[in-house]
This record gives C-alpha cells, structure tokens and sequence, in this order.
C-alpha cells in the first residue's frame, strides 16, 4: 500500500475490525497515542455499541 501511495503513507498499529454475528461489517482504526492504546480505546468503542472487535 505505501507503494501505492507514493511512500506518503504510514502504516501504523491501531486498527480493528468490526464483526456481527461472526462476519466482519467494517473496522475502525483510531491514532494519537501509543498503538497498544489506540488499539484498546478501538475495542472499548465497538463493543460498547454491542458488536464483536477483532484486533488481529
């Protein structure tokens, strides 16, 4: 993907998919602290709305 883009991208931790009954429907991805914190605060967001996150 960095390729893709020209080297302008940053691939970066942080990022979880959405899942609903087992199938994924979207993810999020959320940066602006650490990967480890981004990542929790992600998880917390999607299972507060009562779908299923999965951090990989």
């Amino acid at each position: 993907m960095n390729a893709i883009a020209g080297g302008s991208l940053v691939p970066v931790p942080g990022g979880v998919l959405v899942k609903s009954a087992g199938r994924i429907i979207g993810a999020i991805g959320i940066t602006g602290d650490s990967s480890d914190n981004d990542e929790a605060c992600a998880v917390h967001a999607i299972e507060a709305v009562g779908l299923t996150a999965d951090p990989g």
